[in-house]
């Protein structure tokens, strides 16, 4: 006989005003890791957010070990051992790593809080995980993008667990935590548990996963075992139509000998290594290292977002000063800064499409006297969300109910609806199918051929080798070496990655 599935989907449909999941059937089977891919608005996460608790469906019904299972909120279905984790966290960033991991399960003594066995019991599960390089009792909020979200899934795997839902877990991660991840769910997939692996990464699927469910437009459009798909044949389906590769297209360059933006001793913690370097206009400058390097806080030094940061900066060849103390100074001097966490800092999840892609340039264009001109507001967030191709209904939608991609898109949109000359992008295709991506490279090359000058950071080497002028390495907070397209090799890039890093046996790419 063939054994029950874990979790058996039947028929699940939802709509939000449109149709956001239309009859999926779906089995996910003890042991196996299950993967899931479609373009932005597919219906991924609304899928995964049903299976969680966190909505409820229209229609359909699921089965887990055979019982009927219909969570209403995300304690029922922590309850029935099915655990969820986002790609944006959701750990409290001024509470430890330890107090994080047990949040929900804290040990006590005459009352109190055991802070000796907290810290036992937080160390022994990191180092069973292999995280030994992470103190339990360091605050999250002072640890990396790709730590907090390896902790964030060791907080995932250290209560009973049925069934594990990850959602583009790998996006912050380097390519050794992205290894050690891959070795963790094969663990725990031997152990009985069932895996749903969300990611827009093929290479990953094809490597990890046992099974692989394409969705389209809230649909199941296939479902089998992943070795039986080539990564063609999935791009075939996503797109909906066969595909035929596209030659390499040439790089054009448009950058000027003009100075747009200098940067000179800026270090990014005191007496940290001073930082210095040039982007002229209308050029695309990379930035990538190891995670923990310090790319997401030059970008927030440039930006006068750091409390700790120091240095001089020369605007367009004008007079030298010191870096801004607050993002207002550095938007009104023409600089646009899209974080790395979108829904944190990126965007207003509650407030519409139009207020969104308009915020930055209120004050300039669209307002007179103290009033808002919502006509010309209107018509501008007609023309930009049809300008990025943003997938929604109306422009007065919440850009909550938006996928994360469409949501990437306004976060870079409402810079690019400005007069921000010198752009900060940090991991802007991050959580981004292939079509966005494309995308928003476009929207990127425009902006520079405008004069718009660009910093654009990610752990994707191939992604700054094929749309940048020139690569920036960090390593430890320093500068570790400057490649231009003519010298630059994948090779070499890596390699400056680890310097003043020793012999870590990690990688900066994904």
């Amino acid at each position: 006989m063939t054994p029950k599935p874990l979790l058996k989907i039947h028929n699940i449909s939802k709509s939000y005003g449109t149709r956001v999941l239309s009859d999926i059937s779906l089995n996910i089977h003890r042991g196996e890791i299950h993967g899931i891919i479609g373009a932005n608005g597919a219906g991924k996460s609304t899928l995964c957010n049903v299976i969680a608790g966190l909505t409820l469906p229209d229609a359909g019904e699921m089965l887990l070990e055979g019982e009927v299972y219909r969570p209403k909120t995300r304690k029922e279905s922590l309850a029935c051992g099915v655990r969820m984790v986002h790609q944006e966290l959701s750990l409290i960033s001024n509470l430890t790593v330890a107090e994080n991991l047990f949040l929900t399960d804290l040990p006590t003594r005459s009352g109190l809080l055991d802070h000796k066995e907290l810290r036992a019991r937080a160390t022994a599960l990191l180092r069973r995980l292999g995280l030994t390089a992470i103190n339990p009792m360091a605050l999250v909020g002072s640890l990396g993008a790709g730590q907090q979200q390896l902790v964030e899934i060791a907080m995932a795997l250290s209560k009973s667990c049925k069934l594990l839902i990850l959602d583009e877990p790998t996006s912050s991660l380097s390519g050794r935590e992205t290894n050690q991840l891959f070795e963790w769910l094969r663990r725990i997939s031997n152990e009985g548990i069932g895996v749903v692996f969300i990611s827009h990464r093929i290479p990953e699927l094809t490597t990890v996963t046992d099974r692989l469910t394409i969705l389209s437009d809230g649909q199941c459009i296939y479902t089998d075992k992943t070795e039986k798909v080539s990564h063609q044949k999935i791009l075939d389906l996503i797109a909906g139509t066969e595909t035929t590769p596209q030659p390499h297209q040439s790089f054009e360059s448009y950058s000027t000998d003009k100075p747009a933006l200098t940067v000179k001793n800026l270090t990014l913690q005191p007496n940290g290594s001073p930082i210095s370097f040039s982007v002229n206009a209308g050029e695309r400058v990379g930035l990538t290292g190891l995670v923990g390097s310090g790319r997401t806080e030059l970008l927030n030094a440039i930006y006068g977002v750091s409390g700790t940061s120091n240095g001089i900066i020369q605007l367009h060849g004008g007079p030298e000063r010191e870096i801004f103390r607050g993002s207002h100074h550095a938007a009104r001097a023409g600089i646009g800064l899209l974080p790395e966490d979108r829904k944190k800092s990126g965007v207003l999840l509650n407030l519409d499409i139009t207020l969104n892609i308009t915020i930055s340039s209120l004050r300039e264009k669209f307002s007179r006297f103290g009033f808002i001109a919502q006509k010309r507001q209107t018509i501008a967030a007609r023309k930009s969300t049809k300008k990025l191709k943003i997938k929604c209904n109306r422009i007065n939608q919440t850009v909550r109910t938006l996928s994360g991609g469409n949501q990437q898109k306004i976060a870079i949109g409402k810079w690019l609806l400005t007069d921000a000359n010198i752009l900060l992008l940090d991991e802007p295709t991050r959580g981004i199918d292939a079509a966005a991506r494309q995308s928003i490279h476009a929207l990127i090359a425009d902006a520079a051929s405008k004069g718009r000058s660009v910093i654009m950071a990610s752990n994707d080497i191939d992604e700054l080798m094929s749309h940048c002028d020139r690569i920036i390495v960090l390593a430890a907070g320093a500068i570790s070496n400057t490649f231009l397209r003519s010298t630059w090799s994948s090779e070499g890039i890596i390699k400056s990655c680890f310097a003043q890093r020793g012999n870590e046996n990690q990688s900066c790419v994904t």
